[in-house]
């Protein structure tokens, strides 16, 4: 009887998942090819999150083959780890590719790979969203570290702190570049767009 009920609340959370998007992570879909791979569905993240995970799925298409880099680009640039995706039990239906150091070694024609990218966006200043760089000024707020381009910034954080609830911060396009390593040529590149709320949400609605 655990078994079952296990089962169905497993198919059940699926489900779910398949249907609601979370607002911290995104799935694209991408076509590799030598001539420079096609993306299928781009990646729509809503700013203003700590902490980001998108899920990118490609196909080898014939005839390539080689090994691939996967490059994270844009700016600021973010602070990001790529880990592959592999099942829990390989039941040896397809080809699994290697993957170390963010590369995939010798994918072949038809190889389908899913990839893990965890992002973390830059600490800004939580009232301009400047990036935050060496010179910016400190300030210790119920315990955490603030850091400020300005007197005027960190005035207007004293006067009202709760109005700015974090201190990372990243908006704009960047791009999951797949490079062949022997021709350091892009043979797949995916948008990966932060924007507000409700750009990010009617953009990824527009897209499908």
């Amino acid at each position: 009887m655990k078994k079952v009920v296990f089962f169905v609340l497993s198919v059940f959370i699926s489900l779910f998942a398949a249907t609601y998007r979370w607002g911290d992570s995104a799935h694209s879909m991408g076509l590799i090819k030598a001539e420079g791979g096609k993306a299928l569905h781009p990646a729509f993240l809503e700013s203003g999150w700590g902490g980001y995970t998108l899920i990118s799925t490609a196909t080898v298409i014939p005839p390539y083959s080689g090994d691939v880099r996967i490059v994270l680009e844009g700016q600021p640039q973010l602070s990001y780890s790529l880990y592959a995706s592999h099942p829990v039990i390989d039941l040896g239906l397809r080809r699994l590719p290697t993957f170390k150091d963010d590369v995939f070694y010798g994918l072949m024609p038809g190889d389908r790979i899913a990839l893990w990218a965890v992002i973390k966006p830059p600490t800004v200043d939580p009232v301009c969203k400047m990036p935050h760089q060496e010179n910016f000024i400190r300030h210790t707020h119920n315990g955490k570290d603030y850091f400020f381009c300005s007197e005027g910034c960190l005035s207007e954080f004293q006067n009202s702190p709760g109005k700015y609830k974090d201190d990372r911060y990243v908006e704009g396009k960047y791009k999951l570049v797949f490079y062949d390593t022997k021709t350091d040529k892009s043979v797949l590149s995916v948008p990966v767009i932060f924007a507000a709320k409700g750009e990010a949400s009617h953009a990824g609605q527009h897209q499908h």
